[in-house]
């Protein structure tokens, strides 16, 4: 993100900072209304089984007070001491229609049914006897009856003759509801929502459709289902309700359990409808304050830019490079400083570059003078000493020579001003080797007595054959061999001439052991009157090696630098080369 401009970063901060607190506020917003449907439903689910119990208690109350006043009956009383079970069953027919019930028992104090009466005959007496011994032993005065798939809620009073300690238990009254579809039906409307009775792995009756019923009995025969009554959301159908159960009853071989499934089709069906209302309201707060921050950040940004724009100019160069003072009063300030110091820069750099001018022609002309003095000194001493040869008895061809080297020497350094001076090209080439020249270049500065030490070793390919100016290219790798020798120290030097052929140029690579070229100087060592560390260094030398170099159509740098040497670059094309084809190829 470092790299990306301002308005960018402006742009990407602001959008996660109102996506963040879009996101809480939505999430708070959701979570809140989360929670309360939550409770709403747990609320409503034992709302639900509260209503059930009520409504379950209420029946217990009627089926007990008909089982009480049946119980009561002489007429009832009566018929029990008759001896003769079949005069039981068909002398209370009558009684069964009063009570009004599903299930009507009567039974002797032994347990023995006499009389058994069901709207929906199926169960045999062994079977009512079973259900009634459990009951008793257990001391229940009321019971759930469960058998082949029928589940009844049954009511238990003794019916006895006499009173207080004459008392004489005659039987026992049964008195019983079917619990099928149409009770939980009725038990559905009191409670609102739907209701299940179930065994651990058969619904005896609901008010669910078929699907709905079958997938329950699959999920209530689970074991770890069964054994947990916490309230959960389940899915029956691809319908979702909140579940809870009571246990009705627990002590039949398979215990009945109540259901009470809310549905939360319409609850989740606001949440999906609240969801899609919260997503697009941030997806809405997103895209307004992108759109708001767009307008607002050009205001912010494009002064900053323009300022920006400025400082890259001055970086490349550009002093003259418009900037208008716009925005706030502190972008406002910063520009006009900023105008301020591209000025006193412009300003200081002139004076500087007036000072290295005039310091660099200063230290060249002192340089040069003091050569030519030298030179001159020589000339006008040997002079005399050619005019007094005959007195003095001197050799007159040695001091003739004397003369004419002096004299050479003056000519070469007025030849280098006037190489440098000289802004074409006036090569006269030849077929030529350039090992050949490098070779003819080494010796010329071993020739110097303070260099005859140096150790420097060529390596070149067999193929160095070309088309060069001779007599210039030798001076100009006298000049760069003359360079490294001066960087080495006398006993230690090392220096390695390379030479490398590709298809297009011959590389030239001249390495040294020496300190390396000072920071201060590195990018414009290349540059007439740049010197170091010499005390009579005019700085021609390597702006003579360039000007040649150029001239060749090649190019010279320094490929590298450090405190462990130096390496220069050269390239010379094998094919001759015009200047300006060069020129302006470097341009493009």
């Amino acid at each position: 993100m470092a790299h990306l401009r301002l308005r960018t970063q402006l742009f990407i901060a602001t959008l996660l900072i109102i996506s963040f607190l879009a996101g809480v506020l939505l999430f708070i917003i959701r979570r809140t209304v989360g929670v309360e449907t939550e409770r709403q439903v747990r609320e409503g689910t034992e709302f639900s089984v509260r209503a059930f119990e009520s409504v379950q208690r209420q029946r217990e109350f009627q089926l007990s007070r008909t089982a009480e006043m049946l119980a009561d009956l002489p007429t009832l009383k009566a018929l029990m001491t008759a001896p003769d079970a079949l005069t039981i069953q068909d002398a209370s027919t009558t009684f069964w229609k009063h009570a009004g019930s599903d299930l009507f028992v009567l039974a002797k104090h032994d347990n023995k049914v006499v009389a058994l009466h069901m709207n929906n005959p199926g169960w045999s007496a062994s079977t009512v006897e079973q259900d009634l011994k459990r009951s008793t032993d257990q001391g229940e005065d009321a019971s759930w009856w469960y058998e082949q798939g029928r589940l009844y809620w049954v009511f238990l009073h003794p019916i006895t003759a006499g009173a207080g300690s004459s008392s004489e238990q005659l039987g026992l009254l049964a008195v019983g509801y079917q619990v099928d579809s149409s009770v939980a039906q009725q038990l559905a409307v009191v409670a609102e929502n739907q209701i299940a009775l179930a065994t651990k792995d058969n619904v005896i009756a609901s008010t669910l459709p078929a699907n709905e019923e079958v997938e329950l009995e699959r999920i209530i025969g689970q074991e770890e289902f069964s054994a947990n009554s916490t309230p959960r959301d389940i899915t029956l159908a691809g319908n979702e309700y909140a579940f809870s159960s009571i246990l009705l009853h627990g002590s039949l071989p398979s215990p009945v359990r109540c259901f009470v499934l809310m549905p939360l089709g319409p609850v989740n069906g606001f949440i999906r409808h609240l969801n899609h209302t919260i997503y697009l309201v941030g997806v809405t707060a997103v895209i307004v304050g992108a759109i708001l921050f767009g307008f607002v950040s050009r205001t912010i940004t494009r002064p900053l830019e323009n300022l920006v724009a400025g400082v890259r100019a001055l970086a490349a160069g550009d002093y003259a490079y418009s900037i208008t003072p716009k925005g706030s009063s502190e972008v406002v300030e910063l520009s006009v400083a900023f105008a301020k110091m591209r000025g006193e820069l412009l300003v200081s750099q002139q004076q500087r570059i007036e000072a290295e001018r005039i310091t660099a022609l200063g230290r060249a002309a002192s340089s040069i003078s003091h050569d030519l003095r030298h030179y001159l000194a020589a000339v006008v001493a040997n002079a005399e000493f050619l005019y007094e040869a005959e007195n003095m008895k001197l050799n007159r061809s040695e001091i003739y020579q004397e003369i004419i080297t002096a004299s050479n020497q003056m000519t070469e350094l007025i030849d280098s001003l006037r190489e440098l001076a000289h802004q074409g090209s006036t090569l006269s080439r030849e077929h030529a080797r350039l090992d050949q020249i490098l070779r003819r270049a080494i010796d010329a500065v071993r020739v110097r007595p303070e260099f005859r030490d140096r150790s420097i070793m060529l390596t070149a390919p067999q193929e160095t054959e070309g088309m060069f100016d001779t007599k210039k290219l030798e001076r100009a790798f006298i000049n760069l061999v003359l360079n490294a020798c001066e960087a080495t120290t006398e006993g230690e030097s090392k220096i390695a001439i390379d030479i490398r052929a590709t298809n297009d140029v011959f590389e030239i690579r001249v390495s040294d052991n020496g300190t390396g070229i000072p920071d201060n100087i590195r990018s414009t060592v290349f540059d007439p009157f740049v010197s170091h560390g010499k005390p009579n260094g005019t700085g021609l030398g390597l702006a003579i090696v360039s000007k040649i170099i150029r001239d060749h159509g090649g190019d010279v740098s320094v490929e590298k630098t450090s405190r462990s040497g130096t390496t220069i670059l050269a390239t010379i094309p094998r094919a001759v080369r015009p200047v300006a084809l060069l020129a302006q190829s470097s341009v493009s």
